[in-house]
């Protein structure tokens, strides 16, 4: 077996937090290797070790803080490990007495369970159902198998906006508010204006293009308003009673536009457009709108519909196509994007 030197030892009975995880995962460990028998001495060495290697420090682990650990795992309302661990009063051993058993198929306690709750309902807005599903037993894992390496410092994973962009601190804040239902007074600074204060109860958040907006019920003008949370200067309670939008009006807000702006005197209309070249295969597996249709295909164009209100980021995600798409339909929008490249042109050739 191998010992490590140990130089003036510590003698512990209830080390720190980490020095107990470390604890755990040792004794888990142990006793999920059937073939040696565990007594607490050496369970104690196999802890010494394993915080040496983890924290440099020369520890001694007593008999009181195994015992310590070990009627933790087996039931504890904080850890809810309920670690079947039996001991063996003729040998003086300790094992599990269901062989297949590790922490990390343990269960966590009511606060986590609640907290990743909260993460699935907003993984459930970027995932289909079914992966969902599969997300549930992963997540219950997570609090403890997740295993934070010092050496994995460099990112994976790399989203399209920073972290802490303009408004998303707002996010928790008005998440919670939503599921309370409780009604806010924000002080809001459109563009051009002075800050106002505006009585909200809000309804939903949606992100767009890195930026966060929040549906809310406006008691000012007894209305839906939709506000950009880069631009909510402060947030505080209100003690006005919160007004829940229709369910449905709510879920199918946005579902009739590309972006965020809902103009309530537009109608509904179907906006026709030409692609071409490899901007096609673009189109067919990114499609502009939940609506989009292909009507019409050849080797180097498509035609493809999508039934909108026509708003301004419509007309912004049209034009950066370039000569890449053409808008054939409605004979409307068609002249306001002819008005916006004169008006645009005037800047290169006036």
């Amino acid at each position: 077996m191998y010992t490590c030197q140990l130089s003036k030892p510590i003698f512990v009975s209830m080390p720190t937090n980490k020095h107990a995880i470390i604890r755990y995962r040792t004794i888990d460990r142990c006793l999920r290797d059937i073939e040696q028998q565990w007594t607490w001495k050496e369970l104690a060495e196999a802890c010494n070790r394993d915080i040496y290697h983890s924290t440099g420090r020369d520890v001694r682990v007593s008999e009181r803080t195994i015992k310590y650990d070990i009627a933790a795992m087996r039931s504890n309302e904080v850890l809810s490990y309920f670690a079947p661990i039996e001991y063996d009063r003729k040998e003086k051993t300790y094992y599990y007495s269901n062989p297949k058993y590790t922490l990390t198929e343990s269960p966590i306690n009511k606060s986590d369970t609640q907290l990743l709750n909260s993460a699935i309902s907003l993984l459930e807005q970027f995932m289909e159902v079914q992966e969902v599903v599969g997300i549930h037993n992963i997540l219950t894992k997570l609090e403890s198998s997740l295993d934070r390496r010092k050496d994995q410092n460099e990112p994976i994973i790399q989203f399209d906006h920073e972290v802490d962009a303009p408004g998303q601190k707002w996010l928790h804040r008005l998440y919670q508010s939503i599921k309370k239902r409780e009604a806010l007074t924000i002080l809001y600074q459109a563009f051009g204006k002075n800050p106002a204060n505006r009585i909200i109860s809000p309804q939903l958040l949606k992100e767009y293009k890195g930026r966060w907006y929040l549906l809310s019920f406006d008691h000012g003008v007894k209305d839906s308003r939709v506000y950009a949370l880069d631009r909510i200067k402060t947030i505080t309670p209100s003690i006005t009673s919160y007004l829940q939008l229709e369910k449905v009006e709510t879920k199918k807000y946005f579902d009739q536009v590309v972006g965020v702006s809902v103009l309530k005197d537009k109608k509904i209309e179907e906006v026709i457009f030409e692609v071409y070249g490899l901007q096609v295969h673009y189109f067919k597996t990114k499609p502009l709108h939940a609506s989009q249709r292909l009507l019409e295909e050849t080797t180097d164009r498509a035609i493809f519909s999508i039934t909108v209100l026509i708003n301004y980021e419509l007309i912004s995600e049209l034009i950066s196509y370039h000569t890449n798409l053409k808008v054939l339909s409605p004979p409307g929008l068609q002249l306001d994007i002819k008005t916006l490249i004169d008006s645009l042109s005037k800047y290169y050739f006036s």
